[in-house]
Protein backbone atom coordinates (compact mmCIF):
# COMPACT_ATOMS: atom_id res chain seq x y z
CA UNK A 1 0.00 0.00 0.00
CA UNK A 2 2.99 2.51 0.94
CA UNK A 3 4.38 2.00 -2.63
CA UNK A 4 0.56 3.04 -4.55
CA UNK A 5 0.61 5.52 -2.10
CA UNK A 6 4.03 6.71 -2.93
CA UNK A 7 3.95 6.11 -7.11
CA UNK A 8 0.35 8.49 -6.63
CA UNK A 9 1.54 11.12 -4.57
CA UNK A 10 4.53 11.33 -7.05
CA UNK A 11 2.35 10.91 -10.32
CA UNK A 12 -0.16 13.79 -8.73
CA UNK A 13 3.33 16.17 -8.50
CA UNK A 14 4.71 15.51 -11.52
CA UNK A 15 1.13 16.47 -13.35
CA UNK A 16 0.46 18.94 -10.98
CA UNK A 17 4.16 20.50 -11.51
CA UNK A 18 3.67 19.59 -15.58
CA UNK A 19 0.29 21.41 -15.21
CA UNK A 20 2.33 24.86 -15.69
CA UNK A 21 3.34 24.54 -19.16
CA UNK A 22 0.42 23.00 -20.78
CA UNK A 23 -1.29 26.54 -18.95
CA UNK A 24 1.08 28.70 -20.20
CA UNK A 25 0.85 27.15 -23.69
CA UNK A 26 -3.08 28.43 -23.64
CA UNK A 27 -2.06 31.81 -23.29
CA UNK A 28 -2.04 32.31 -27.18
CA UNK A 29 -5.58 31.01 -27.14
CA UNK A 30 -6.43 34.05 -25.27
CA UNK A 31 -4.69 36.12 -27.07
CA UNK A 32 -6.74 34.95 -30.31
CA UNK A 33 -10.20 35.53 -28.34
CA UNK A 34 -9.32 38.91 -26.52
CA UNK A 35 -6.97 40.88 -29.27
CA UNK A 36 -10.10 41.31 -31.31
CA UNK A 37 -11.91 43.36 -28.65
CA UNK A 38 -11.27 47.04 -27.56
CA UNK A 39 -10.31 46.24 -24.15
CA UNK A 40 -8.27 48.45 -22.42
CA UNK A 41 -4.53 47.58 -22.64
CA UNK A 42 -3.73 47.62 -18.49
CA UNK A 43 -6.65 45.01 -17.97
CA UNK A 44 -5.27 43.21 -21.17
CA UNK A 45 -1.59 42.91 -20.32
CA UNK A 46 -2.79 42.22 -16.30
CA UNK A 47 -4.55 39.24 -17.78
CA UNK A 48 -1.52 37.69 -19.29
CA UNK A 49 0.37 38.52 -16.10
CA UNK A 50 -2.01 36.63 -14.05
CA UNK A 51 -1.85 33.51 -16.79
CA UNK A 52 1.65 33.45 -16.57
CA UNK A 53 1.78 33.94 -12.56
CA UNK A 54 -0.75 30.91 -12.24
CA UNK A 55 1.33 28.87 -14.26
CA UNK A 56 4.33 29.43 -12.28
CA UNK A 57 2.45 28.72 -9.50
CA UNK A 58 1.60 25.52 -10.75
CA UNK A 59 5.52 24.91 -11.42
CA UNK A 60 6.38 25.72 -7.91
CA UNK A 61 3.37 23.78 -6.11
CA UNK A 62 4.83 20.30 -8.73
CA UNK A 63 8.52 20.85 -7.59
CA UNK A 64 7.33 21.80 -3.60
CA UNK A 65 5.06 18.41 -3.56
CA UNK A 66 8.43 16.76 -5.34
CA UNK A 67 10.31 17.72 -2.47
CA UNK A 68 7.83 16.83 0.47
CA UNK A 69 7.39 13.31 -1.14
CA UNK A 70 11.30 12.99 -1.03
CA UNK A 71 11.14 14.34 2.47
CA UNK A 72 7.81 11.94 3.65
CA UNK A 73 9.67 8.96 1.83
CA UNK A 74 12.72 9.30 4.26
CA UNK A 75 10.72 9.39 7.51
CA UNK A 76 10.17 13.03 7.82
CA UNK A 77 6.47 14.40 7.74
CA UNK A 78 6.85 18.16 8.99
CA UNK A 79 6.71 19.37 4.99
CA UNK A 80 3.07 16.88 5.20
CA UNK A 81 1.50 20.68 5.67
CA UNK A 82 2.68 22.21 2.88
CA UNK A 83 0.89 19.01 0.49
CA UNK A 84 -2.24 19.80 2.38
CA UNK A 85 -2.54 23.47 1.43
CA UNK A 86 -1.92 22.18 -2.48
CA UNK A 87 -4.22 19.74 -2.28
CA UNK A 88 -7.32 21.41 -0.41
CA UNK A 89 -6.33 24.56 -3.09
CA UNK A 90 -6.73 21.87 -5.91
CA UNK A 91 -10.10 20.16 -4.42
CA UNK A 92 -11.77 23.11 -3.30
CA UNK A 93 -11.13 24.91 -6.43
CA UNK A 94 -11.94 21.71 -8.27
CA UNK A 95 -15.83 21.87 -6.56
CA UNK A 96 -15.99 25.65 -7.26
CA UNK A 97 -15.13 25.33 -11.15
CA UNK A 98 -17.64 21.85 -11.32
CA UNK A 99 -20.57 24.10 -9.82
CA UNK A 100 -19.61 27.47 -11.44
CA UNK A 101 -18.79 25.64 -14.49
CA UNK A 102 -22.24 24.07 -14.78
CA UNK A 103 -20.14 20.53 -14.17
CA UNK A 104 -17.46 20.99 -16.82
CA UNK A 105 -15.30 17.74 -16.43
CA UNK A 106 -12.05 19.71 -16.79
CA UNK A 107 -12.72 20.86 -13.10
CA UNK A 108 -12.90 17.56 -11.95
CA UNK A 109 -8.91 17.28 -12.88
CA UNK A 110 -8.47 19.33 -10.36
CA UNK A 111 -10.95 18.44 -7.83
CA UNK A 112 -9.55 14.11 -8.63
CA UNK A 113 -5.50 15.63 -8.14
CA UNK A 114 -6.33 17.26 -5.15
CA UNK A 115 -7.83 14.50 -3.34
CA UNK A 116 -5.33 11.78 -4.94
CA UNK A 117 -2.76 14.25 -3.28
CA UNK A 118 -4.51 14.44 -0.10
CA UNK A 119 -5.41 10.38 0.25
CA UNK A 120 -1.76 9.29 -1.12
CA UNK A 121 0.06 11.72 0.90
CA UNK A 122 -1.98 10.58 4.13
CA UNK A 123 -0.73 7.16 3.95
CA UNK A 124 2.96 8.18 3.41
CA UNK A 125 2.84 10.25 7.07
CA UNK A 126 1.13 7.57 8.07
CA UNK A 127 3.98 5.37 7.23
CA UNK A 128 6.64 8.27 8.31
CA UNK A 129 5.53 8.31 11.95
CA UNK A 130 5.18 4.97 12.43
CA UNK A 131 8.92 4.90 11.92
CA UNK A 132 9.63 7.69 14.40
Amino acid sequence: MKTLASILFLLDAVIIGLGAFGHGLQAQHVHQVLDPFPIESDLGSMIYVVWYFVSGCMLTFGITLVWVWQRLRSGDARPWFAAVLIGLLYAGIGVFGLIYRHGDPFMGLFLVLGIVLLVSGQLLVRTAQSRS
